[in-house]
């Protein structure tokens, strides 16, 4: 285990030497900018004014995850289909209920008998302050689900997407924690079940990039137990967030990792109360960062500041305290199998998530079991490794509804 850690330390250190960006998804936390669409609208530094939709009730109606809360219609994604903001149950990681938020697209018309097949994509990294929430309207310049919802209805599937826990509704969003957004992403499809225009039925695979592949890969692992009444038929995750004691070792090399160490440690406090900022950071880290929440920052913004921070802004690293490392451990994919294919996507020039870290995590797939088809493609950055690819995605997902059986690269 050490010697892979050190050889991927020095492969990703080896980056910084030909320039590893600072912008993007995961590795910086973000590529900045906001964009319309939807229902809320963005918000500037500062906060956003109050969406009463976004106020859980208190107490909550249940504690059942994938019961919808409210739901309201929202304009489309495209002709010919209806769109809807929701609130629904999901549940944290120490077993508290919580309101979550997200987005429903669907065909306009009668579903057929059984609902409609569903795709619930795992979004990449926007922030963990409501300003970055997408069903808001915040979009960071990559490949989302405002892209990909029309394709999904020409194709006649619902799309599904979560904002995740604690983007919406109050609290700070436990960023990488993987059960957190597993659970999120496989309530919504409960919850999109309950609005009878949606039409949705219980057969979904899962799509998802960068945080969201990290995503996607746990909620593979998760739904057997967590959502047994749902037909999960595969996983598309694409440069995958993974091999978090490596990103955390070689951040302090790399200013375009720091601001996703940054956001990464946020979330790890705000879902394990044995963890704490506090125990990491010098005091000026903190207060850049205590800066950033009260300005609602988001991925970007992050990843600019914390740049300025030789060593991560570190004190201790949280390899160096067991705690920490046992909930990093836990938290990168690959540990528990999965029933279902997956199929794991790699541009080869991506700068956000390097290929040498999704090679690691393939090994590990395969290792534990997984039917895994790993694909590298040369000459994708890490937006490419969906934009590029929808065509295929959807092919794959078709066949995976179908029954068809999948192919695997673990024997190769």
């Amino acid at each position: 285990m050490m010697v892979t850690l050190r050889s991927l330390v020095v492969g990703l250190c080896a980056l910084a030497l030909v320039g590893c960006s600072s912008s993007g998804e995961s590795a910086s936390g973000g590529s900045g900018g906001t964009g319309g669409g939807g229902s809320g609208g963005t918000g500037g530094a500062g906060g956003l004014a109050v969406d009463p939709f976004y106020e859980p009730p208190d107490p909550l109606p249940t504690d059942a995850p994938g019961t919808l809360i409210r739901a309201e219609e929202i304009e489309p994604f495209s002709e010919g289909s209806l769109a809807w903001r929701i609130l629904y149950v999901s549940e944290a990681v120490d077993g508290t209920p919580i309101a979550v938020s997200g987005m429903v697209a669907a065909p306009s018309g009668t579903p057929p008998e059984g609902g409609r097949d569903v795709v619930t994509w795992s979004h990449g990294t926007k922030g963990v302050v409501d300003r970055c929430t997408p069903s808001k309207g915040y979009r960071s310049g990559f490949h989302d689900f405002y892209d990909m919802a029309p394709e999904l209805v020409a194709a006649g599937y619902v799309g599904v997407s979560s904002d995740y826990e604690g983007l919406g509704p109050p609290g700070i969003h436990p960023y990488l924690v993987g059960p957190s957004e597993g659970r999120g992403v496989l309530d919504i499809i409960k919850a999109a079940q309950q609005i009878e225009e949606a039409g949705a039925g219980s057969r979904a695979v899962v799509w998802g990039r960068s945080q969201g592949g990290h995503g996607a890969l746990f909620v593979g692992e998760l739904a057997p137990t967590w959502a047994p009444e749902l037909d999960v038929r595969g996983v598309i995750s694409a440069a995958p967030a993974s091999e978090f004691p490596a990103i955390i070792q070689s951040g302090v090399f790399l200013p375009g990792a720091r601001g996703f160490i940054w956001q990464l440690a946020l979330g790890f406090e705000a879902a394990y109360e044995e963890l704490a900022i506090a125990d990491l950071f010098t005091g000026d880290a903190l207060a850049a960062i205590e800066t950033l929440l009260a300005d609602q920052a988001c991925g970007a913004e992050f990843g600019e500041v914390a740049a300025t921070f030789d060593g991560a802004g570190f004190e201790t690293s949280p390899l160096d305290l067991p705690a920490w490392l046992a909930r990093l451990d836990e938290n990168s994919p690959g540990n528990v199998p999965t029933s279902v294919p997956i199929w794991l996507i790699q541009g080869q020039d991506d700068m956000v998530v390097p290929v040498l870290l999704t090679n690691v995590l393939a090994d590990r797939l395969c290792e534990i079991g997984n039917q895994v088809e790993y694909e590298v493609f040369p000459g994708f950055g890490h937006d490419d490794s969906t934009r590029q690819n929808i065509d295929d995605m959807l092919a794959w997902t078709a066949a995976r509804f179908a029954g068809e059986p999948a192919t695997s690269t673990c024997a190769e």
